[in-house]
Formats: structure tokens, sequence, C-alpha cells
């Protein structure tokens, strides 16, 4: 009886130790590549309606949420997330980017980051699609790397998602369910005993 009482509290502490940790993944960026070159994205909107087109979302799915412009190194306050959210940092004269995000108070979950090198007048501007996997979108959880091709300098990242939905609390209220069950089950075992020895 007291082997069994004592397995039964080390699965409950194991349990409990287990529900306390945060299960966060890190997210990560989904390279979708390059949107086509030769067509021309002119605004926000064009660009919304070309991810939405492209990756087979229904029109108006996605909700813009902020962009960076590299001209003045600075976020913009236009979207439905204020800059606060998100972190740009160029690099290597601009060809390459690190971006971090964190919209967890916000109300919005980042589905897709999108990129424009609008070249000049005389070469199609080039834009580049990232993804983000719908549970990891709430946190960056650190820096993500972005480019274009690696050649062509950022001019513009914006950034692109949808309302929030519940986030998901990691498995801990499947194993407080779980250890719930289990002391009803070992509750009644021990009442059985009881009643067997008198």
């Amino acid at each position: 009886m007291k082997a069994l009482t004592k397995a039964w509290l080390i699965a409950a502490i194991v349990a409990l130790c287990l529900a306390s940790f945060d299960f966060k993944a890190d997210a990560a960026l989904i390279d979708l590549g390059q949107v086509d070159p030769t067509a021309w994205i002119a605004g926000l909107p064009a660009a919304q309606r070309v991810i939405e087109r492209t990756q087979g979302l229904p029109r108006g799915s996605l909700i813009y949420l902020n962009s960076f412009h590299a001209d003045t190194g600075t976020l913009g306050d236009n979207g439905a997330a204020n800059a606060s959210y998100f972190g740009v940092t160029l690099s290597d004269g601009g060809v390459n980017g690190n971006i971090t995000w964190d919209l967890a108070t916000a109300g919005f979950q980042l589905g897709y980051v999108f990129l424009i090198d609008p070249r000049d007048s005389t070469s199609p501007s080039l834009y580049h699609l990232y993804g983000v996997t719908p549970d990891e979108g709430y946190n960056s959880n650190g820096d993500h790397f972005v480019t274009i091709d690696g050649i062509s300098n950022i001019a513009y990242i914006s950034f692109f998602g949808v309302a929030a939905s519940p986030v998901p609390d990691g498995g801990a209220t499947l194993i407080l369910l779980g250890m719930g069950l289990g002391t009803i089950e070992f509750l009644r075992r021990l009442r059985l005993r009881r009643c067997d020895t008198t």
C-alpha cells in the first residue's frame, strides 16, 4: 500500500512540474520563395491580394499589420498593430535582415512577411514571401533571417496576419485533467481496499 501511494505521489509531482513549464515553440519562417517578378504590385492592398491569391486564401482574409521602410529605417504606425510589436534590423548593406515580433498582446497572429525591392524603372521589382505556421505566429522568440535573393536590397518589409485565436496552452490542461482523473481513480482504489479490510 505504501509503495502504491509513493508511486502515485511521485507521478503527481512529475506531472505538476511538467504542467508548470511554458511549452513555447520557437517560431520559424517558412521560405515561400519569390513572387512572380513580372507582377506589378502597387501598394499594400495589391500585395495583400497577391499573397491571398498565391496562398489559396479567401480574398480579404489577411490583415495588414505593419511595414518597415528601409529608407527611413523605421516601422510605421499605419497598420493594425503598431511598431512596438515588431523589430527589424538590416545588414550587409540592406541585402539581409533580421526580424522579430511579439504579438501576444496585440490581438493578431502573424501569417506572412512580404519583402520588396522596387529596383528602378528599367528593372522589374523583386518580391519575396515568407510564411509562419499558425501555432508559431504570436512570438518570434528571437531573430529570424530574411532576404530577397541574397543580392538585392530590401526596401520594404510588410507584415500580414489574422485576428488572434485563443493561444494554445501547450498541454497543461490535458496534464491537469489526467492528474485529476488519476487522483479520482487512486482515491477509489484506496476506498475499495479499506472496504475489503473491514
